[in-house]
């Protein structure tokens, strides 16, 4: 069957991207059909949300289809650990952001040229001028509430919301700093601190992944103002496909399916896929679309984060009951070694509740008690968020032998790590042990690689390049090959850099939705 509306623009995927694309799309007078696997939440139901999990745990946000959403892993193979991908996600009306902390970051300049520079990674086609005044309007479009500093990337427009303080836990690290000549600052959140596009300010509710005042930004907002305009035709429960690629390099239409397995197609000018790392690129690889040169679904990268924390016994702190954790530091994300390892940022941890050593320490009752009364509030940690280098073996494929609910091969993970990433996971750990250590923990307790272990920042598998034989989508993210097919998103990402992505591909989204529709 097929969709009695031709539309501008058709766009798979209703996160972060499909989302901006297509609020920016339909501001400018076009029609949009926005394409989400996932449901739509209700803003109303948060705090029930909220509830079921504190009780029950699982997953805050309900949205897994066991037959929708299955797929394979073999990354234990070679990191050791799996990848659990259900609890890196989230398919729904929003994307991931519906489950976010909210902490955001522009990449570094460097960050865009690493293999000039270091010789690692590969250099992105755009820099990081072309990409500023995107960063700056993404900023405004999620209401960022920040602090300039002089450690950060220069910036053309203020921040459209005054930073969060920092806590009074946070303050304990400001001498130490100094002393080392360590730059610390508060970081960035798409969290209102006041007021901000028709939504509150920050209420403290203290539970910013499912934030039950809506401060904290979700995309779900951008698909609501497309709605509004009346241009927007949103299909959830939908799952795209294929691709429908004609000869000539032109998509025709996709197909898709909704989930009592009704088919149709539907079909517009232009096509953007934007269902992140994973989902474009199986699609893309169902489709046998863009992979002339075998790159899609490779050089998969994530943030490691590798942490590590201790108590202090002569101090008290009072995470997330004098202001948020908001401190960190990018002291160590450069350096004369950085031809030997990727970037990091250093974030300031105090939360660690003495109850979850219950198990692993074998205690209980009376024993149990008193552990929490010595240790409660006294526990200093740090993560470092790590980059990981661009890798053709870390990668998504599709698994011939494991199926969907539709009977098409599910995707497979593997992530790979090379010797610059453990190089880099080591150096972190390196300096944890010194900075804790300045710090006054005696022991210091450095927690091993887990399957938690992950920022849930998917990047690459669509990779940008001006090259079609290394890349898969050219500087506009349009699919090298085709004339009227787009990818957005972290899939794009050359390089991950070691900073949250979200504002990254925010950015590239409103440089898309200016490319297709220039004011």
């Amino acid at each position: 069957m097929s969709s009695a509306r031709r539309y501008d623009l058709v766009i798979i995927g209703a996160g972060l991207t499909g989302a901006l694309i297509a609020a920016e799309a339909t501001r400018r007078g076009r029609t949009v059909a926005l394409i989400e696997a996932g449901q739509r939440f209700s803003f109303a139901t948060r705090p029930a949300q909220l509830r079921h999990h504190q009780i029950f745990g699982g997953l805050m946000w309900p949205y897994v289809h066991a037959e929708r959403d299955r797929y394979t892993d073999s990354s234990h193979q070679s990191i050791g650990v799996a990848y659990a991908l259900e609890s890196h996600r989230l398919k729904g009306v929003g994307g991931s952001t519906m489950q976010w902390g909210g902490r955001i970051s522009r990449l570094m300049p460097t960050d865009f040229r690493t293999a000039s520079l270091y010789g690692t990674g590969t250099d992105w086609p755009i820099s990081y001028d072309e990409l500023e005044p995107y960063y700056s309007r993404a900023d405004w479009e999620l209401g960022v509430s920040g602090s300039p500093h002089q450690a950060l990337p220069p910036r053309s427009r203020e921040y459209p919301n005054p930073g969060f303080p920092l806590s009074v836990d946070d303050a304990m690290w400001l001498p130490l700093a100094e002393q080392l000549g360590i730059a610390v600052y508060p970081s960035a959140f798409a969290i209102n601190s006041a007021p901000f596009a028709g939504r509150s300010q920050c209420q403290a509710f203290a539970a910013c992944a499912v934030c039950p005042s809506g401060a904290r930004y979700s995309a779900d907002v951008h698909v609501a103002a497309a709605e509004r305009s009346g241009l927007c035709d949103l299909f959830d429960n939908t799952v795209a496909r294929r691709i429908d690629l004609t000869a000539s390099g032109a998509v025709r239409a996709v197909q898709v399916s909704s989930l009592q397995k009704q088919e149709r197609e539907i079909q517009g000018t232009n096509y953007v896929i934007a269902a992140h790392a994973v989902e474009s690129a199986r699609l893309l690889l169902l489709s046998k679309c863009g992979n002339h040169s075998d790159q899609v679904g490779r050089n998969f990268m994530e943030h490691i984060y590798v942490e590590a924390g201790g108590h202090i016994a002569n101090k008290r702190f009072y995470p997330r009951r004098g202001g948020y954790e908001v401190l960190e530091s990018l002291a160590y994300y450069y350096g004369e070694d950085r031809r030997e390892r990727g970037g990091m940022k250093i974030e300031f941890t105090f939360e660690q509740d003495p109850l979850s050593d219950m198990e692993s320490h074998h205690i209980w009752g009376q024993s149990m008690a008193r552990y929490d009364r010595k240790n409660f509030g006294r526990w200093a940690g740090i993560a470092a968020e790590t980059e990981h280098q661009p890798n053709p073996d870390s990668r998504v494929t599709l698994d011939p032998y494991v199926a969907d609910l539709f009977g098409d091969p599910v995707p497979h993970m593997h992530l790979a790590f090379s010797d610059i990433d453990h190089r880099t996971q080591r150096h972190a750990r390196d300096i944890m042990q010194q900075l804790l250590g300045q710090a006054g923990v005696k022991d210091v307790v450095q927690d091993p690689l887990t399957s938690t272990s992950f920022g849930a920042h998917h990047l690459g598998t669509c990779r940008m390049s001006d090259d079609p034989d290394k890349g898969v989508v050219d500087r506009d993210c349009k699919v090298h090959g085709t004339t009227n097919l787009f990818v957005a998103g972290g899939s794009v990402f050359p390089t991950g850099g070691a900073v949250q992505p979200s504002l990254t591909i925010a950015a590239i989204a409103l440089r898309l939705a200016d490319h297709l529709y220039a004011a």
